[in-house]
């Protein structure tokens, strides 16, 4: 990459985060090909454009059309509600970011009803991987009626990979997208909670009126709770910050309410809030003493691994009385292990 060049990236990349810049093609795009003369609208394409242009995209018209021909187009454009942001050059930003006013007209995207569209063989490439993933998934299935929910999940994930690669990124903004999506898919909020009164709805029940509390569910992050107790006090709690990891089966993660509050206790949520991409993992060891019990009746909970990696030694055990876990020291917590039972 030469050094003029090396400019314009390092400015509209690195910079600043320009609007997109569609340079779009007249005859056979905007409208039916009859040049010299103005063909019938395209509304198709002209509703997507202005579209576009509603979300801050700027609008070149690339067309080989000059003098009267040219003039009737950019009527034509004005009639449809399409604002022009340059005819057949380059915007000023676009100047400055390359130093010169480079002869190929500059854009993210260029709309021509004769264009090849490069970037066809990578796409040919997902869809190639998601047909072998699909074939996968129906051959496991073994003759089963289920193999049809992967794959509907593969063919999402397609379209959306589609999507995204229509939108022109380069390595660098498709990261910070990737990373954008990843916490919109797992419902986390994008900028800091703060504990305004718009944002919460009571969910307050019947126990929790007995108990002098109050209870409330964040509009913006569903999974985040708030209680006032009956004394005044604010505590907070978010249900997906947390997962358990059983040291029997570290492959299969699991959630409760005791160690959410555990967490809740040592980590205690303050505003602003904004969660991190990786939960606490409780990791823990539960067995079963009395059959009448269920799954298990005593637990451990052997250490933490925070967000950040870090490890937190809990040693913390319970075991089951009266239908609640209650806390018990190590040396019964052994006595019982010795007396496990196999779970059915």
């Amino acid at each position: 990459m030469d050094e003029m060049n090396v400019k314009a990236v390092e400015t509209t990349e690195n910079k600043e985060i320009r609007p997109k810049i569609i340079a779009v093609d007249f005859d056979g795009c905007l409208a039916t090909n009859k040049f010299p003369e103005v063909g019938d609208p395209i509304n198709k394409t002209i509703s997507r454009l202005k579209q576009e242009q509603a979300n801050g995209a700027k609008v070149i018209l690339w067309t080989s059309r000059r003098d009267k021909p040219l003039d009737d187009a950019v009527k034509f454009c004005k009639e449809q509600g399409i604002h022009l942001d340059a005819i057949n050059a380059n915007l000023p930003e676009i100047i400055e970011a390359f130093g010169c006013d480079t002869r190929k007209i500059f854009a993210n995207e260029y709309w021509d009803d004769r264009a090849v569209y490069m970037a066809e063989e990578e796409n040919d490439w997902a869809a190639r991987e998601i047909a072998l993933a699909c074939q996968s998934e129906r051959e496991a299935s073994e003759g089963a009626d289920d193999w049809d929910y992967g794959v509907a999940c593969y063919e999402s994930a397609l379209r959306a990979y589609r999507s995204l690669m229509q939108d022109g990124h380069s390595g660098f903004s498709i990261q910070i997208t990737k990373s954008i999506l990843n916490r919109l898919i797992d419902g986390k909020c994008l900028t800091p909670i703060e504990d305004t009164e718009d944002i919460w709805n009571e969910v307050t029940g019947e126990m929790d009126v007995k108990d002098g509390r109050r209870e409330f569910q964040c509009k913006r992050m569903s999974s985040l709770f708030k209680t006032i107790a009956s004394d005044g006090t604010t505590t907070y709690s978010d249900v997906d910050r947390v997962c358990g990891v059983n040291a029997n089966s570290p492959d299969v993660a699991f959630t409760n309410g005791l160690m959410t509050r555990l967490i809740d206790k040592l980590f205690p949520i303050t505003m602003p809030y904004l969660p991190s991409t990786k939960k606490y993992r409780v990791f823990s060891e539960d067995f079963l003493v009395d059959p009448k019990n269920g799954d298990y009746d005593t637990i451990a909970y052997l250490y933490i691994l925070t967000p950040s990696d870090k490890r937190i030694e809990l040693n913390r055990y319970f075991k089951e009385e009266d239908g609640k876990m209650v806390p018990i020291e190590k040396a019964e917590y052994e006595e019982r292990k010795a007396k496990l039972v196999d779970k059915k």
